[in-house]
This record gives C-alpha cells, structure tokens and sequence, in this order.
C-alpha cells in the first residue's frame, strides 16, 4: 500500500521549511522518540535538542501505510511546541518503495509537516527489494551495477516530487543501501546525480549528511553542492543524547562546501 502521493506536474516553488540557514548545524532534521523506533519520550528528545544548542528540531518518526499512532503523535508534537525552547517541527521518516518514487504513507497525515524520504529497502520496478536480493540479482548478472545506481537515484528523485502538498521534505541518508547491497558510491558522478539535484533545487528540498551512517560521502555531497543543492545536518538519533551531535556531520558538512582556493 501507499499513502496519497502528487502527480507530478510543474515544478512548484520551494516552500519556506526546516533546512540548513546561516549555520546547518543548529537544525538536526531527523531524530526519533519512542513513537516508533527511538529509546526516549518526546519531552527527553526536545530537552536534548536545546541542551545541544539547536534553534530547530524536527522529529521524523518512522510510519508506513499502516501506521495509525499519527493522531497521538502529532498531538503531543503540537503540545510539546508550545513550551519548547526550540523550533520544533513534526515529521515523519518514510521509505521510498519502487522507481516511480511512491512513499509508504499514511493515507492522512493530518498534522504532519515534514517527510524524511529514506532508502530503507532498494526501490526495484516491482517494489522495495531487500539488499540481500539487489546482491543476488548483480551476482547473477540480472541487474548492472551502473542500471541499480540509475534506479535509485530515479526513484529518489521521483519520490521527491511526490511529496504531498503542504508539506516540506529531505533526502535522508541518501545512499546508505548501497554498501548493504554491494554497490559502490564512488561509482555515482555528477551526470548520475543530476535528476535529483535538479528537483531538490525546484521543491527546496535538502540532502542531509546523515551521522548515524555517515552518508552520503563528502565527495557525493560536494557533487550535490555544485548543483546548488542544499546540504542539511541528520543525527538520526535514536537516543535523546544522540540529537544535535553533529561530529562527522560538521567535517563532511565543511569538507563538502568550502571549494579550494587556489593560491599563487
């Protein structure tokens, strides 16, 4: 199943939402409560967020077609906003499920202002395929290296222009199937990259440096930056004491947007 996804037509203009501003490090767009996966409650999660020194969070617990905690969810996000001593966003982190870009969502999303788009399975034509089985298909030949690096980018990049109306979006953890499959990220250039540059810069939709998986490369997004894409800070934290620290984030975030000068 899948949740309601926007046809895509003309590129709409970016909307005003969570993302990187003068410094991307005081934004941690995707952190986790014990809604989904996450050890802590909301309230440990914001306290931590503010200890860290972040100006927004936004939390991005994990749903699927099926999910029905959202009302629950939302409603103590929006409680939680009116005491927080930081911007606090609601969101949600869904997995892109085939090439055409369809996201696993609820079919209502009431209250809901944000979606983290993940690659948690590899999004074949026929359906999310676990990497265990985009290793035996390269294995046996039934599917290039170059054409399974393709899919993924089409499928990222579509899935970003079916991101319901109303709502901001990133990219998270872009790539982090890869390894998992056998696929080699040194493998993606810039003519790879560029459908999903081109419609992050038309919908303001950010890539994140993910530190929990420590992707996507600093070299991929140096790639992405040239392109004018926005490069966003992820803690995917799944621990309150995890949000907001940001060690391989910083050097990634600076390594892949300061060029090199060139000196006399």
């Amino acid at each position: 199943m899948t949740g309601p996804s926007s046809t895509p037509g003309g590129p709409r203009p970016p909307e005003a939402g969570p993302g990187p501003g003068p410094d991307p490090l005081r934004t941690d767009l995707h952190a986790h409560t014990d809604f989904s996966d996450g050890h802590d409650p909301l309230g440990a999660v914001v306290e931590a967020a503010a200890t860290a020194g972040l100006g927004t969070l936004v939390v991005t617990d994990h749903v699927r077609a099926d999910t029905t905690y959202l009302p629950a969810y939302t409603a103590a996000v929006r409680a939680a906003r009116a005491t927080a001593p930081l911007g606090l966003v609601c969101g949600v982190e869904a997995k892109i499920l085939d090439t055409e870009g369809r996201i696993d969502l609820p079919g209502d999303l009431t209250g809901v202002e944000h979606i983290a788009l993940a690659d948690h399975r590899f999004p074949l034509p026929d359906g999310p395929a676990h990497p265990d089985t985009v290793r035996a298909l390269l294995d046996e030949g039934r599917l290039a290296p170059d054409e399974a690096l393709r899919l993924l980018v089409r499928a990222t990049a579509r899935a970003v222009a079916r991101v319901p109306a109303g709502r901001t979006a990133h990219v998270a953890h872009l790539f982090s199937v890869l390894p998992k499959a056998g696929l080699d990220e040194d493998a993606v250039d810039a003519a790879l990259l560029a459908p999903l540059a081109r419609v992050c810069r038309e919908r303001g939709v950010a890539v994140e440096l993910n530190e929990k998986w420590r992707c996507p490369s600093v070299r991929t997004a140096r790639l992405l930056h040239r392109a004018g894409v926005r490069i966003a800070a992820g803690s995917d934290a799944h621990r309150a004491g995890a949000v907001g620290r940001f060690r391989w984030v910083a050097r990634a975030l600076a390594e892949a947007t300061t060029e090199a000068r060139c000196t006399s």
